[in-house]
Parts: C-alpha cells; sequence; structure tokens
C-alpha cells in the first residue's frame, strides 16, 4: 500500500486566501493590522494617482514597524496559513497580534496584480527586496510549489531617503517622513491596481480607517492616508472622540469567581439646576428618595453598581460553564437622543428639563460613528456596528416595546440609531470568540450568545434608569397640569370680581365717595386681580412661544425657496439704478440699440435689476411674518386674509405657473378670532408642501382655497391636484402630521424633507378649542378640511 502527499494548485491555493476579503477597503485593512503586529508606530497608506493613465496608478502600505529578515520571509511570509501568529500571538513590543490564520499576504492579490516589497530588518538589519506576480497563480496545471516570488538583498538601501525620494513633489509625505523615524519596516507597492479610487472611494475608506480602532481612545499607532492626485483632502486618521452625550455607561466584566459585573453610570441629559429648582417636587415621589435616582446621586452625575451575575434575573438559569467561558471584557456605550423632542409629544420640553445641543452634530457624529462596535485587542472585528448591522437585535427590542422614555415603567427601549459603544476582547482572556473562516465576524456559538446577551442586560441597566427617570418627570408634568381646570375656574372667578367692582365704582354717585368694603371682599378683589396679572404673563410666555414657532416656520419657507437664492446671489435693488447713471455719462444707450440684446449692458442690467427685485420680494416676504401685530389674537376675516396671502405669494407662484384660486365671502360670518401670525404658519407650509408636490408635473398646477360657514364654525378646504399622498402613507394618512415624517427625498432616496411642516400644523390646530384638522379622500392631488369655531358675538 503506497501513501501519497496532497497537492495544492496554485489557483486554489490564491482562491482560499482571496475569499477572506470582500472587498479592497478589506483588504487595505487586513494589511494596516500587519503593520500594528509588527509593532509599527505609523503606518501610511499612499495612493499614487496622479497619472492620468489610470494603469499607471499604484498603491503603497508603508510602515515603521520591525521589518523582516530573510528567514521570516521564507519561513513566514511565504507560507500559506502559518501557524506563527497562533502560537507567538504577542509582538517583540508587547502587542496582542490581530491576525492567526496566515493569508493576509493574499491581500495583496485582491488589490493589484504585482506586488513589490521593500523591508528593513530591526533584529539583523537585513535590506530586502520581494516581489511577486499574482497571476502566476492563474496559470492552469501548477501546483502552490512551483509559483515562485522573487527576493534580493540590497545593502545599501535606505528607507526614508527612498520614500522622500518617491513622493518629494507631494509636500505633506516628506513634511511627515522628517518628524517620524523610519530607519526599520516595510514598504509594500501595489502595482496594476484592481480597483479604480476615485474620491467617494478614498473617502469611504478613510471614515472606516476612523473606525479601525476603539473611538475615545489614542492608541500608539497612528495612521495617515493620502492621495497624490489631490482629489480628495486626507491626512492623519483621527479616531472617534465626542463628549456630547446623554448617558454614558461603562461595564465590566471581570470573570471571577462570583462573576463581578461593575456598571458606572454617568447621566449628562438633565439640567441639575432646573431638577433641583423647577422640577424638585420629583424627588419627592417614594423612588426618587432613594439612590440611585435622589437629587444628591443626580448632582454627582455617576454612581456605580457592583453586581453577581448569578443574582440577575436573565442569568440565573444559564449554564455557568458558559458565563465561565466568555472571559473578561469591557463595553462602553454612549446614548445621543437625535432631537430634543424624545417622544414625539408635545409638551415635551416642559416635562423634561433637556439639555441643549445641536441635533445637525449629533445626526453626523452618530452617521459615522454609531452603532456598538467589538474590538480584539485594539482592533475592529467587522461587521459589527456597521451600518445596518443590528447584531445586538436593539431595533427588534424597539420595535416590540416601542413605548417613549416617560410612558410606562418597565416599556422603554433604546434605539439602535440612538447608542455609540465599544466592546472590547482579547485572544487572550476570551478564546471561544474564534473568528469564522471568512474572518468577517465571530462564530455564532452559544458562548458568543450568552455574551450577547450580557451586553443587552447592560444596555437594560441604563434603560431601567432613564425610564424611571422619565417617567416620574411625566407624572409630575401630568399632575401639574391637572390644575389648569382649576385655573380657568380661578381666571373665571377672577373676571367676574373684577367686573363686579369696576360696576360698583361706575355706580358711584361721585368721585369722592368712599366705598366701605369688608375685610373679606378686598382680600378677593386683591387676589383677582394678582391672578389676573399673572394670567397676562402667561399669555406674553405663550406669545414668545408662538415667535419661536414662526421663526421656524420662516426657516422652512426659505429652505424651500434656497435654491432660487443662490441663483439669484447677493445683488441690492439701488446699485442697479447707480450703474446704469455712471454707464450713461459715458455710453449713449440709443447708439446701442441696434446690438443683439445679450451684448446690450443696458439689456444686462434690466436682467439683473430684475433678479434683485425677486430677492427683495422674498425677503420682505419672509419678514413680514415677523411683525409685532401678527402676535396679537384679533378678528381675522378669512376673505380679506386670503386676498393679501395670495398677494404674498404671487410673484413666486407666477414664476413657478401655481394657480391659486380664491373661492368664498368676505362676509362677517366668515371671522375667528386668532393670531394672524398661527394662520401664515399653517397655510404658508401647506403651500410649500403644495409646491413641492408639484415638482415634474406637466400641465395645469392649481391650488384651491374654499371656505365657507358651517353652523357655529368655518370650514376651509385646501386642495391641489399635485402628487397627493405618497403611498405608504396611504393606509395611515394621519402619520403624516407626527414629527420628522416626511417623504420627500432626492433621486438617490436620501430623505431631503424636514418632516417638521405638518407637524407644525397640527400643533397648532389642537391649541385651538374645537378647532379640527382632516385628510378628505380626494381622487387627484390633496385635499385639507380645517374648521375654526367663528368669533362670539359680544
Amino acid at each position: 500500500m503506497a501513501k501519497i502527499p496532497f497537492t495544492v494548485s496554485a489557483r486554489t491555493a490564491k482562491l482560499i486566501g482571496q475569499e477572506n476579503f470582500a472587498n479592497a477597503e478589506g483588504a487595505i485593512i487586513e494589511l494596516v493590522k500587519n503593520s500594528y503586529d509588527a509593532d509599527a508606530k505609523t503606518a501610511l497608506i499612499i495612493f499614487d494617482n496622479s497619472d492620468e493613465i489610470k494603469e499607471n496608478h499604484s498603491l503603497y502600505i508603508i510602515d515603521n514597524g520591525q521589518g523582516m529578515t530573510e528567514d521570516v520571509v521564507k519561513e513566514k511570509w511565504m507560507k500559506i496559513g502559518t501557524d506563527d501568529k497562533l502560537q507567538n500571538f504577542t509582538s517583540e513590543g508587547g502587542r496582542i497580534k490581530t491576525g492567526a490564520k496566515g493569508i493576509g499576504r493574499f491581500a495583496l492579490d485582491r488589490l493589484g496584480k504585482l506586488t513589490e516589497m521593500h523591508t528593513v530588518s530591526k533584529e539583523t538589519n537585513q535590506r530586502l527586496f520581494w516581489s511577486v506576480n499574482w497571476e502566476d497563480f492563474e496559470k492552469i496545471g501548477l501546483s502552490i510549489h512551483e509559483v515562485n516570488a522573487e527576493l534580493t538583498n540590497l545593502d545599501t538601501f535606505d528607507l526614508k531617503s527612498h520614500l522622500k525620494d518617491l513622493f518629494k513633489d507631494y509636500k505633506q509625505i516628506p513634511e511627515l517622513l522628517d518628524k517620524t523615524e523610519f530607519t526599520t519596516g516595510t514598504i509594500l507597492k501595489i502595482n496594476a491596481l484592481k480597483d479604480s479610487w476615485d474620491e467617494k472611494d478614498l473617502k469611504s475608506l478613510f471614515d472606516n480607517l476612523e473606525v479601525l480602532i476603539p473611538p475615545f481612545e489614542q492608541p500608539e499607532f497612528s495612521i495617515y492616508l493620502f492621495s497624490t492626485s489631490n482629489i480628495v483632502n486626507l491626512g492623519e486618521v483621527n479616531t472617534a472622540y465626542y463628549d456630547d452625550y446623554d448617558y454614558k455607561v461603562s461595564a465590566k466584566y471581570l470573570a471571577d469567581d462570583n462573576q463581578s459585573l461593575q456598571v458606572k453610570i454617568t447621566r449628562n441629559e438633565l439640567v441639575i439646576e432646573a431638577l433641583e429648582n423647577s422640577y424638585k417636587e420629583v424627588f419627592d415621589a417614594e423612588q426618587m428618595k432613594k439612590f440611585p435616582y435622589d437629587l444628591e446621586t443626580f448632582k454627582s452625575k455617576e454612581f456605580e453598581y457592583y453586581l453577581d451575575l448569578g443574582k440577575i434575573k436573565v442569568f440565573s438559569s444559564v449554564d455557568q460553564e458558559l458565563l465561565k467561558k466568555i472571559g473578561k471584557f469591557d463595553f462602553t456605550f454612549y446614548y445621543l437622543k437625535n432631537t430634543i423632542s424624545d417622544d414625539k409629544n408635545e409638551g415635551d420640553l416642559k416635562k423634561y428639563p433637556y439639555r441643549n445641543f445641536v441635533s445637525a452634530n449629533r445626526r453626523a457624529w452618530l452617521d459615522k460613528f454609531g452603532g456598538v462596535k467589538t474590538f480584539r485587542d485594539g482592533f475592529r472585528v467587522r461587521p459589527y456596528g456597521d451600518k445596518d448591522n443590528d447584531w445586538l437585535r436593539l431595533g427588534e427590542r424597539q420595535a416590540k416595546s416601542p413605548q417613549g422614555a416617560g410612558q410606562r415603567l418597565g416599556a422603554y427601549r433604546i434605539r439602535p440609531n440612538q447608542i455609540a459603544g465599544t466592546v472590547n476582547i482579547s485572544r487572550i482572556n476570551n478564546p471561544y470568540f474564534n473568528d469564522k473562516s471568512g474572518r468577517e465576524g465571530i462564530q455564532e456559538n452559544d458562548v458568543f450568545e450568552v455574551f450577547k446577551n450580557l451586553l443587552i442586560e447592560v444596555i437594560n441597566f441604563f434603560e431601567k434608569d432613564r425610564n424611571v427617570v422619565m417617567v416620574h418627570l411625566s407624572e409630575l408634568y401630568d399632575k401639574r397640569n391637572s390644575d389648569k381646570k382649576e385655573r380657568e375656574k380661578a381666571k373665571a372667578e377672577a373676571e367676574r370680581i373684577l367686573r363686579e367692582k369696576q360696576k360698583r365704582e361706575k355706580n358711584k354717585k361721585s368721585p369722592d365717595d368712599n366705598e366701605i368694603k369688608d375685610e373679606d371682599t378686598e382680600t378677593k378683589e386683591l387676589l383677582a386681580q394678582a391672578t389676573q396679572n399673572l394670567e397676562q404673563e402667561l399669555e406674553e410666555k405663550d406669545s414668545e412661544i408662538r415667535l419661536l414657532r414662526s421663526l421656524a416656520s420662516v426657516g422652512l419657507i426659505m429652505a424651500s425657496s434656497a435654491h432660487e437664492l443662490r441663483n439669484l446671489r447677493s445683488r441690492i435693488v439701488p446699485r442697479t439704478e447707480f450703474l446704469v447713471r455712471e454707464l450713461k455719462k459715458l455710453i449713449d444707450e440709443k447708439a446701442l440699440a441696434s446690438l443683439h440684446k445679450e451684448d446690450n449692458p443696458f439689456y444686462m442690467i434690466d436682467l439683473i435689476r430684475n433678479e434683485d427685485l425677486q430677492i427683495k420680494h422674498w425677503l420682505d416676504y419672509s419678514l413680514s411674518s415677523l411683525k409685532k401685530d401678527k402676535r396679537k389674537r384679533t378678528n381675522i376675516n378669512f376673505g380679506e386674509y386670503f386676498e393679501t396671502f395670495k398677494g404674498n405669494w404671487k410673484k413666486s407662484l407666477d414664476k413657478s405657473d401655481i394657480n391659486l384660486t380664491l373661492n368664498g365671502s368676505n362676509d362677517a360670518p366668515n371671522t375667528i378670532q386668532t393670531f394672524e401670525v398661527d394662520l401664515d404658519t399653517i397655510f404658508n407650509n401647506l403651500l410649500i408642501n403644495s409646491r413641492v408636490a408639484f415638482s415634474g408635473k406637466t400641465g395645469s398646477k392649481e391650488i384651491k382655497i374654499n371656505w365657507k360657514r358651517v353652523d357655529e364654525f368655518v370650514q376651509i378646504d385646501f386642495v391641489d391636484n399635485g402628487q397627493g399622498l405618497a403611498q405608504e402613507y396611504k393606509s395611515n394618512p394621519s402619520e403624516i402630521f407626527n414629527a420628522f415624517e416626511t417623504s420627500k427625498r432626492d433621486n438617490k432616496g436620501n430623505i431631503i424633507g424636514t418632516g417638521l411642516g405638518l407637524y407644525i400644523v397640527k400643533s397648532i390646530i389642537d391649541e385651538y378649542i374645537d378647532a379640527t384638522m382632516d385628510i378628505m379622500d380626494s381622487e387627484i392631488g390633496f385635499k385639507l378640511r380645517l374648521t375654526f369655531p367663528v368669533r362670539k358675538k359680544q
């Protein structure tokens, strides 16, 4: 019986390596990890792509690490599937190596057809040149041992001088080299690139490199990305740092005999001074008197738990051997709500004393660094925390229990787009967390499932804490609001007392008559006057709120016309008159009559003047929304109001070929008592939405506003023949009134609408007693019916 060896074709070996790299970005990241394993302090990724011929583009990956000796190149670099990093997982500099499978060098093949390597060894000072043509692996019938790379000794090679000479025309790289030690290390040059790296690709690579090492840490390893074509502004890759969070939760699992879990929670969401003063009654609740919800704990901002996992309900029945196999790890996450109104309920700002923040900054940061990411020995394990990779199923949890934090105890669940976190594991402490064969993720075994549940439990500590605080603040708000009816009674009684006082004073026979009042009557009158004064102050506060809402509405109007304003630029009307006057001193306008109009400067100035007038119209229109008299409750006749409304919008509608038709009367019965600024906000937003609904429409563009008296109400129908409700709202039209609901998207499917217009309209309607707003069935376009109670006769 003969024993015969297995052989592997060259092509098979190559395919095994290539399957580990789903894309070019992943291949580059793998090579950067090799630089880290070599104890490099600096890694440079340079795309030499300034040549107009793409075939001449090259990619360099450079580090100042340990470099390789001839023995290392022959015995480890050239050995596919080497177990060196598996056995020797600590580098010379004490780092835990990130690689283990011994096939990372095939990342070079994924990137290009040819590879050259210069390496200078720290151990022996050997200077070597290595090269390979990866297409040799494609030759039919070749076994792996028949494919050769070339290796040459370079006795006089100087690493830094070589790099400075290569990139002498690119200022940033020589400057960086002057500040960086580059006596040893490795230069990898990949030629005949397989991918075309444009601005978008380079920006994506830069973003992924930013999350390669854990956020909020600055390890002794710097990464730089450059492009010699200067097609995008690159440079040093910085890790994510952001300190504008609402909650920070840090947890450490010690994996000791007690299965100890340490959890530290830092609160940063609410204004402590407001809690202590304006919301101090919340601490009268029994639960809010105790740690960690008491005022003193709030003032200290952070507190800690020390827990035995065996006492946590969710782990009481878990196999203890599985818990032991998890090993030590730490988990830090940050909760950042996207908007100031977390529950999307009117009145949240009154319920909760939130700190102010810039929503746009948070959304941008979360878009880039959000999600719970996993790091092994300081390097990212993908795809955990990638966009659309909700590996902890936070979205599923939240969908099953969508209540806001202040709605019901025990029901609050965090949304996946509000969390940024890092889980740190190690090859030493977590040996059961093995990579999948494709290196994308960790093997989904029972230990890993328990591990995920433990992370969810840490998140639940935060959810419970925020839930308890917000529910009690919500209950305080409801309690205060329940006094509203009593306040209305007090207001009515105060008015009655003061009317009686005025009546008595009117019936005095002479000014000198001094009315004798008993003490009780005098006290009542004083209280009545104080009540009326307080009501006046509250009305002034309401006026301020209306002004702020009006400002928000003006912002929406300006946003809708921004494309027009950008085209018009900043021109001021009087300058054209001055220009014409000065020009006529030098040129006879009649002498230019024979010129083509595009060559006539006077014609061009007329065009500029028309643009200036349009700018003036938009500015006048926007500023008119802030007039002081619009913030006073007055008698509004809809016929007169809509005529003015149509006049304000006329130029803009004419330019867009939109016809606005009014159908109603100016009769006194069609009068209500309201704030004109509220009507502006309502109908401006509706008209803006209609303009958007006409985008791409051919034929007539019609908006109709019809109003009439129906019993004790004025009924107003706002109708257009645009695109109508988006398909996603057909089954539940009322959703369009929710905050941030929008179907406006660009041609790439990106959301471009604010989702605030109809929400603002709905919030105003809800403030008026007996006023209603309903979406009516309409075969074409959109129809909205509003009803307002008519002004009562005095």
